[in-house]
């Protein structure tokens, strides 16, 4: 594991100590050292819009700061989705929202980590494993 994606559940859970997930959260960043984040501009457009709702204002915007600084220490990449990448998220919701509920960022991720050859993905969230990617923390 070199590489793994985060979503938006679980940055919601690492900046929100009132969160379900929290503790859990808090545990397992611990041991990622050495490996790089990797999430997009959608989960964080989603995840601020979250946050502002559950956490408020001031606790977005210190995660926000955080997140920066990763950012800055290349220990975090946003991948940014284009307008191909948008045309591709399109066609994985069209193809597999007939029997799913996969938000739109969530396929959105799916193009990400597979145009990014990345198989594990640290998130809270059930669709993932619907996706075929390994959920971390393993709950």
């Amino acid at each position: 594991m070199n590489k793994i994606f985060v979503d938006t559940s679980a940055f919601a859970a690492l900046a929100d100590n009132k969160d379900d997930n929290h503790a859990k959260a808090v545990a397992f960043n611990r041991g990622v050292q050495g490996i790089t984040l990797i999430t997009s501009n959608y989960v964080l457009d989603e995840l601020h819009t979250l946050l502002l709702i559950n956490a408020g204002y001031l606790k977005t915007v210190q995660f926000k700061a955080r997140l920066d600084l990763l950012i800055t220490e290349r220990l975090l990449r946003i991948v940014w989705i284009s307008e191909a990448l948008a045309e591709q998220t399109w066609n994985i919701f069209e193809q597999f929202n007939t029997d799913k509920q996969w938000s739109f960022t969530d396929c959105s991720s799916y193009v990400v980590m597979k145009n990014q050859g990345i198989t594990e993905v640290f998130t809270f969230d059930h669709h993932f494993s619907q996706m075929g990617f390994t959920r971390l923390p393993i709950t």
